[in-house]
């Protein structure tokens, strides 16, 4: 008993010694806890008016480590390239949805954060990452630094990426129509990268991607048809006709969707994207 009162007695002083020191906290706040320090500049401004004000959206463009995947190599945005890539997300995604189902949509079924990162993230199936969707309210995207209006494969690669996972979040919301399954359950695959994109359409989907999984394949045609347009649509349906009755099939249920659960003309945003789509893709005479 003596030994474990005294054992019981030097814990204490050794509680009492441990409170008695002080540590010296770094002078320096942490990033994301305080430890930004920069002036607003006509970027952030252009930010809180266009998408913070207007949307209650986010943009997080200045680096930090807490909202990416730290396990893989990534670079920062570059400023330059922030203010176009929003603008094609202002006027490609968010205005043609504001124009055709109204201003309270995109309140109602809204993101309330984007990410940028400079680069891709490369996985180690030798597959990239362009974006994804976390919760149905964060969309990470990537290879910000690649944007130019120059090059329109640039502006289509963001732009499916962002209806994509825009499309994600609203079947999240409202499931996609019973009537989507089992039309391709045969094709889907873990390793649908391993199909080249001409495989992948002659089995009838838009993509390889579309491959991997129902829901990627419900979202993927949504994409493709928003971003690409009706015409290259019917071209791909053309020239894969032995699985023709597959695309119109897709094509038919995604229209019926937007109609009965959202009451969107998908029509006429499938127009609208188009249009904002070339207007700012559109080269500039000299």
């Amino acid at each position: 008993m003596k030994h474990y009162k005294y054992a019981i007695f030097l814990l204490l002083i050794s509680l009492f010694t441990s409170c008695a020191k002080e540590e010296t906290l770094p002078e320096e706040p942490i990033v994301d806890l305080g430890g930004e320090r920069w002036a607003n500049g006509p970027l952030d401004r252009f930010i809180l008016q266009e998408f913070i004000k207007s949307y209650n959206i986010e943009i997080k463009y200045k680096w930090t480590p807490f909202e990416i995947n730290y396990n893989r190599t990534l670079v920062p945005p570059q400023e330059k390239k922030v203010i176009p890539v929003l603008t094609a997300v202002r006027d490609i995604w968010m205005k043609p949805y504001e124009k055709v189902a109204g201003k309270e949509f995109l309140k109602r079924y809204s993101l309330s954060k984007f990410i940028l990162v400079g680069s891709a993230e490369y996985q180690n199936n030798g597959t990239i990452i362009l974006g994804t969707a976390e919760g149905g309210t964060k969309v990470v995207l990537y290879v910000v630094n690649d944007f130019d209006f120059s090059k329109p494969e640039t502006v289509s690669q963001m732009l499916h990426t962002i209806h994509h996972e825009f499309a994600h979040i609203l079947h999240q919301n409202i499931h996609y129509p019973q009537a989507w399954r089992g039309i391709s359950t045969a094709w889907y695959t873990q390793t649908w990268f391993n199909t080249p994109e001409a495989t992948a359409n002659s089995q009838g989907f838009v993509s390889s991607y579309a491959k991997s999984a129902e829901q990627e394949d419900f979202v993927e045609t949504i994409a493709y048809l928003l971003v690409e347009g009706q015409e290259k649509f019917d071209e791909l349906v053309k020239a894969n006709v032995p699985v023709e009755d597959t695309f119109r099939l897709k094509e038919r249920i995604v229209v019926q969707y937007y109609k009965e659960v959202f009451n969107i003309d998908f029509r006429a945003l499938q127009r609208e994207v188009r249009a904002a789509f070339t207007s700012l893709t559109k080269p500039t005479t000299k």
